[in-house]
């Protein structure tokens, strides 16, 4: 099994085994996934794809497979949302970690390996896990900020829709639509990835 602790380039070259550490009990797991119900996108999953969130695209990863059993990470996007700093996190094993943040545009990307390519101004603090109750279902999402979020298509890519939070941009063309993003449990206690795919050089 794979921690999510830090580990040295000489650990990674001698594939040392490093213990797992325990989940955290204020820290949550998720897989992000559409709720809008009624929609065509409601259940849709929300993947991480070359550094930005999408509907309709496949997530992108890597794994150095001569340097670790590849087949043992699930390669599905799971985000780490840690409750008492109001940060997010890629769950992924890689050195270093990978960084979620909102851009000044509202765009919700992540870092590349070792957590070295936040844009400027973009915000990485404001991601809480809350708790919707109702009298028909309930369920738990992710805020930032104390709001939703924005699916926008992408022009000239068919069924391909960006994420944006809505706390940045309250208002977005008629072709996008405001959703709840629905935080299903990822369920067990190893990264779902060794690394995201990312450029390093954002603008």
């Amino acid at each position: 099994m794979f921690s999510k602790a830090l580990i040295s380039l000489a650990a990674l070259v001698s594939v040392q085994a490093v213990p797992l550490e325990p989940r955290q009990f204020d820290n949550y797991y998720i897989k992000p996934t559409v709720k809008l119900n009624g929609s065509p996108l409601n259940g849709a999953a929300i993947n991480a794809n070359n550094g930005s969130f999408y509907i309709g695209k496949p997530t992108t990863t890597f794994c150095p497979g001569e340097i670790y059993p590849c087949q043992t990470f699930s390669n599905v996007t799971a985000i780490n949302i840690f409750q008492t700093s109001s940060a997010a996190s890629m769950d992924a094993y890689v050195p270093g970690g990978q960084i979620v943040y909102v851009t000044v545009t509202g765009a919700l990307g992540y870092t590349a390996a070792h957590a070295q390519n936040v844009p400027k101004d973009a915000k990485q603090k404001g991601f809480i896990r809350t708790e919707v109750l109702g009298p028909k279902e309930s369920y738990a999402m992710v805020i930032f900020l104390g709001q939703t979020w924005w699916a926008c298509p992408v022009e000239g890519e068919y069924g391909v829709y960006k994420i944006y939070a809505a706390a940045i941009e309250a208002k977005r063309p008629g072709t996008c639509a405001k959703f709840d993003m629905q935080a299903v449990e990822v369920g067990n206690q190893e990264p779902q990835a060794y690394q995201y795919v990312s450029p390093y050089t954002v603008s």
